[in-house]
């Protein structure tokens, strides 16, 4: 029988599962709204409130893609620094709800709405932390 090993970063890699998730939708959705003929890089045949759809979609994915990536990366190096599990568990649940509450609430406004505006503070909130932490544990633990 084989022995079975530890997980090296089991709760990096569960929020990056989640969170990729949570990008194949944004980018599927996005897929959609797209016109299927294009000419010369340039799509054709495309009025101006499919243009605006697609243009705000194309945003909610680059919001995600600017905060996923950087939050992952704290999350897993803060993990891999044996910071206390329920520190890391915290953060990376409060990032995993801040994208999903921001990606939920953007997509269905443009403007100000309960889900955009939640999930930028949790998510500008689990950033602060994961980066405090890592330097408390740099700094002062190491």
């Amino acid at each position: 029988m084989q022995e079975r090993t530890t997980m090296p970063l089991p709760i990096t890699l569960a929020a990056a599962s989640l969170l990729g998730l949570v990008h194949l939708f944004l980018v599927v959705r996005n897929a959609l709204a797209r016109p299927s003929k294009i000419e010369n890089g340039t799509y054709v045949e495309q009025s101006p409130e499919k243009a605006a759809i697609l243009e705000h979609r194309m945003r909610v994915v680059a919001n995600f893609t600017e905060y996923a990536p950087l939050g992952l990366i704290l999350l897993g190096l803060l993990e891999s620094s044996q910071a206390p599990h329920l520190l890391v568990l915290g953060l990376a649940i409060i990032l995993v709800l801040g994208r999903i509450l921001h990606a939920w609430g953007f997509s269905h406004t443009p403007g100000y709405s309960f889900g955009r505006l939640w999930g930028t503070l949790l998510t500008w909130f689990s950033i602060t932390g994961l980066s405090l932490s890592g330097l408390y544990v740099t700094l002062i633990m190491g």
